[in-house]
């Protein structure tokens, strides 16, 4: 490897003195996932099987977001008394002694438990990394809470761990974290993203949380689709899924505040790596396609502040384009596959006041406890305005719309999904529309 970096290096120097300009390498989409967790918190696997998990799946990127903490320092981990099931986590140990050797893996007896030592991710990442072809970038969630409401974020490429920031309320709370997020980006002069994660976990979140967060555009962002199987991302009788969630919020903040975008974002969110089924966080659910030229942290953390991806949970894009007032893409089709693409968004005029409803006792459950109230909305709130059947689609933009995004589901079913009956499906970005001339 390092002769032929070296040989790389040298070719670029060869053709600089000669006056023959390197030419850009061409854009091109790099797919990666931005929540994963590790035995350096409630994983139940080490990180270096996952990352390789990962990489033979094809993906490009990843983060490993484990909750409060980086893969850095001193850290021993119990196999014996782990967070998750003891009998999996040996499981892993197994295969993890099997897969790298007893050289590697570093284990000891304390307390009469048996323990490893986590690798950091300077030691680990080498294994794994190929330029233009995959990398690991640092990040964390941040696990905070108001009163009971779990409120959790992930920052991408930080360079330090970033403490929960509390708050005053739970909208507070995002936002100190956010600001968090914001400082160590301009401390470093690194680019830095960071996104509420699973606003339905718990129902901890509504869409009057997001309404008036204070952020520049590209420093807004949430989880639009979650895998993990216990988060309610497609929401019940009483309350709205992840995606409606985003509806609301990009439409109160644009068509009322004049606030700035959202964007919503897809990942695993893993834990299991050792089972799988329905009832367990596995990876490979959901992920970002990210548009760039090069593979590196900043290059891709860069093109997600832009708003220069999209997400998917199977279904891949030939073309995409968003801008122009106009969002026209084509599908990479799959043979004996079908597709609709719908286009949604929020016109104009349209009610965005919310009407509250009590929830009644009956429906109450454990995961509910945090709001009594729930707030309904109009159904001129993310209506779909145009519907396409086939692999390509163009909307053309009347200048009456908010906002515009592209939803394509097919007809192939998720072969793992987060809930049964899941079909493969695309979502992009959503276009914001200027007022027609």
């Amino acid at each position: 490897m390092k002769t032929l970096l070296k040989a790389a290096v040298t070719c670029v120097l060869v053709s600089t003195v000669s006056g023959v300009a390197a030419e850009d390498p061409p854009q091109q989409w790099w797919r990666g996932n931005t929540h994963t967790h590790s035995w350096w918190s409630d994983g139940d696997m080490p990180p270096e099987l996952i990352t390789e998990w990962y990489k033979d799946q094809g993906y490009d990127f990843l983060v490993i977001s484990d909750h409060n903490v980086m893969q850095q320092g001193e850290t021993w981990y119990s196999i014996d008394s782990p967070r998750r099931s003891p009998e999996r986590v040996r499981r892993a140990y197994d295969t993890y002694l099997e897969r790298f050797g007893e050289t590697w893996v570093e284990s000891r007896e304390h307390d009469g438990e048996l323990q490893v030592k986590l690798k950091t991710l300077d030691e680990f990442r080498g294994l794994f990394e190929e330029p233009g072809e995959f990398i690991l970038i640092k990040g964390e969630e941040i696990t905070d809470r108001f009163e009971r409401h779990p409120v959790h974020m992930g920052g991408v490429n930080l360079v330090e761990v970033i403490e929960p920031q509390g708050g005053s309320s739970v909208a507070d709370t995002i936002q100190n974290n956010l600001d968090a997020v914001v400082a160590q980006s301009e401390q470093y002069g690194q680019p830095m993203v960071v996104h509420l994660n699973h606003p339905n976990f718990h129902y901890a979140q509504t869409a009057e949380d997001f309404f008036n967060l204070d952020h520049e555009p590209g420093e807004g962002f949430f989880e639009m689709y979650n895998g993990h199987a216990g988060v309610n991302g497609h929401g019940d009788a009483l309350h709205q899924s992840s995606e409606r969630l985003w509806d609301i919020v990009l439409s109160k903040r644009l068509g009322e505040l004049g606030r700035s975008v959202i964007y919503g974002v897809a990942t695993d969110d893993a834990h299991d790596y050792t089972h799988w089924g329905g009832d367990a966080s596995n990876p490979g659910r959901g992920w970002m396609m990210v548009r760039s030229r090069w593979l590196t942290p900043n290059e891709i953390t860069s093109a997600v502040k832009r708003g220069d991806f999209y997400n998917s949970t199977g279904v891949q894009l030939k073309a995409l384009e968003v801008g122009g007032q106009r969002i026209a893409l084509e599908i990479d089709a799959e043979e004996g596959v079908e597709y609709k693409i719908e286009f949604v968004g929020t016109m104009r005029g349209a009610d965005l006041e919310p009407k509250s409803a009590v929830v009644p006792h009956a429906h109450q459950s454990r995961t509910d406890h945090l709001h009594k109230t729930v707030s309904t909305w109009s159904r001129d709130i993310g209506q779909v305005l145009q519907v396409t059947e086939g692999a390509s689609a163009v909307y053309r933009a009347t200048g009456d719309e908010l906002y515009v995004r592209a939803r394509i589901t097919s007809s192939k079913l998720h072969d793992n999904p987060h809930a049964e009956g899941d079909y493969e499906m695309a979502w992009t970005q959503p276009l914001v529309v200027g007022q027609a001339d």
